[in-house]
């Protein structure tokens, strides 16, 4: 059998779900997906192989008159290091909410994370909102139940109107699902200081993985090498990428191209941290390897995503572009209103297809016969957002607290 045409290597994103769950995402994005003019097919092979880290799959993308391309494509596992730090005691949760709210609060974190994306401020906002209501309610109204009653001390009634007000809040929680973006923040907090022991392992091993496989794919004539990531899978892609250049750096100089396609990125939630200098300098020094085109595809009106901000902290350029999907022309008006409502699967829907043509194609980008580089030559019909500013990602004051 012949080389495959590239090798595609996805991260996911903060989520304890495993290579499986992404391999099925991806054959009904394929199987959702309207064909363009060309009339091409694309099939999705059975999950069969794992190597290290790498579970992979074949695509075969075949048009009329035109040879298949096909591509291996390859999902990095590390949902076994998320499960470890998901949090599932209150005790756990509790220190995510002091670590979290007390320390970013405070070291400029979020002051720096609502300049740049308002909406995801709030959003990281929102379960520290949501605690104060449930419990202050439930302290207020213990309070006001201890004084009508006659009781000695409001106090004492506040105190167990709080106690009584933690079941209807930890449900409330689980009901909205407010503390997913909080345990995001709780596990970079601790990434930016070094305190992840088994995510640096998994990193390193994910680095030492990918250049032994373009070693191989160097040699097998494959065209392209292609990272991607999705959501805060782009923290980690940028992070192992920069590990694998500096261990292969003749990576994207010789044999196939290499390509970042980052898909609603979050880097600032850690980028944006005083303690985590060592990942900006990754990320200038991926920015300024000149064998890497990075495309990023993020949508304004996607809370959790930082779309008005470059995650590579500059200005765009021909082979570091960031574009919106613009979900609200490649699909009618009602379907994008009912994603507008549901908020996590506006968030997914980078891994999904979309019922009109010519718009953000997941599966093209993965999987079709262009490599990344040629398609960032040309505009989609929902061309570059244009409203992307660069960010800068400064380094805050070295007397900061860690």
């Amino acid at each position: 059998m012949s080389a495959a045409f590239r090798h595609v290597y996805f991260i996911g994103g903060f989520d304890p779900k495993s290579a499986a769950h992404y391999h099925r995402l991806y054959r009904q994005a394929v199987q959702g997906r309207t064909a363009s003019p060309a009339g091409e097919t694309v099939t999705v092979g059975t999950q069969r192989q794992q190597i290290g880290h790498l579970h992979r799959w074949e695509v075969a993308w075949q048009a009329p008159g035109q040879a298949s391309c096909r591509t291996r494509y390859g999902v990095f596992s590390w949902h076994d290091v998320v499960q470890a730090h998901w949090p599932g005691p209150l005790g756990r949760a509790l220190r995510d909410y002091l670590q979290v709210y007390g320390r970013a609060g405070t070291d400029g974190t979020f002051a720096r994370v609502r300049r740049a994306a308002p909406a995801a401020f709030w959003l990281a906002v929102f379960p520290f909102g949501v605690a104060c209501a449930a419990l202050g309610a439930g302290a207020g109204l213990g309070a006001w139940a201890a004084t009508a009653s006659g009781a000695a001390s409001a106090s004492l009634g506040a105190l167990a109107g709080l106690a009584t007000a933690l079941l209807p809040w930890r449900g409330l929680v689980r009901l909205l699902d407010a503390e997913w973006l909080l345990r995001l923040y709780g596990f970079t907090f601790a990434q930016a200081r070094g305190r992840l022991p088994d995510l640096e392992a998994r990193l390193d091993a994910f680095a030492r993985e990918l250049v032994a496989d373009a070693e191989q794919a160097r040699e097998a004539g494959v065209r392209e090498l292609l990272v991607v990531a999705h959501s805060t899978g782009a923290i980690l892609a940028t992070d192992m990428l920069d590990r694998a250049l500096r261990l292969a750096p003749w990576l994207g100089r010789e044999g196939p191209q290499l390509g970042l396609l980052t898909l609603a990125h979050c880097t600032p939630i850690l980028a944006y941290q005083p303690a985590a200098g060592a990942y900006r300098a990754a990320l200038d020094r991926l920015a300024a390897h000149p064998g890497l085109h990075w495309l990023d595809v993020s949508a304004p009106s996607d809370w959790a995503a930082f779309a008005r901000v470059t995650p590579w902290g500059g200005p765009a350029t021909p082979r570091l572009q960031q574009r919106s999907p613009r979900f609200h022309q490649a699909m009618d008006a009602a379907q994008y209103q009912r994603l507008l409502r549901r908020r996590h699967e506006l968030h997914m829907q980078y891994l999904k297809s979309t019922p009109r043509v010519g718009f953000y194609d997941a599966v093209a980008l993965t999987a079709g016969p262009d490599t990344l580089a040629t398609q960032m030559a040309r505009p989609w019909t929902a061309t570059a957002s244009g409203d992307a500013r660069p960010s800068p990602h400064p380094a805050p004051d070295s007397s900061a607290p860690a």
